[in-house]
């Protein structure tokens, strides 16, 4: 059972990955899916997107961003730590020590839309908080004349 829960808690199946149209129709300035809570949301303005994601406990050095094949790929990880000091006693005494566990993993894979500044995405993490930038690019109209025959 405890490999069953790390799993889910390692990968969950409602973030894991986010296709296109979960970017919401324009004008809608929040996304998120449909089936329970997410641990990130999306604000769209006329400037571009932030996206919030909640890794309590990560920092900055725990958390990677890149963009691949027109996807924003997060990845973090907080390894355990293995604290021998005997600080994690239980309250009473009565059941022994306690080790410190700190660890928690995240992956999510984005599709991007096409009308954004893909080298000027900007990430930041604070207080277990990540959030990214993405700019949209500036609309450029294109008049093509047609040949009428």
């Amino acid at each position: 059972m405890m490999d069953t829960m790390e799993s889910l808690m390692e990968q969950p199946p409602a973030a894991s990955s986010v296709s296109p149209y979960q970017w919401g129709p324009q004008g809608d300035t929040t996304s998120s899916y449909s089936r329970g809570r997410t641990p990130w949301e999306i604000k769209e303005s006329e400037n571009g997107y932030k996206i919030r994601f909640d890794m309590p406990g990560m920092t900055r050095e725990d958390v990677k961003v890149w963009v691949e094949e027109k996807m924003l790929v997060l990845k973090a990880e907080k390894a355990e730590k293995d604290d021998k000091s005997g600080n994690g006693n239980v309250e009473g005494g009565d059941e022994g020590e306690w080790s410190p566990k700190s660890y928690g993993k995240y992956s999510f894979r984005i599709a991007l839309p096409e009308n954004i500044q893909f080298e000027n995405i900007k990430a930041e993490v604070k207080d277990g908080v990540l959030y990214v930038t993405i700019p949209k690019a500036p609309v450029t109209s294109k008049i093509l004349d047609i040949n009428v025959q």
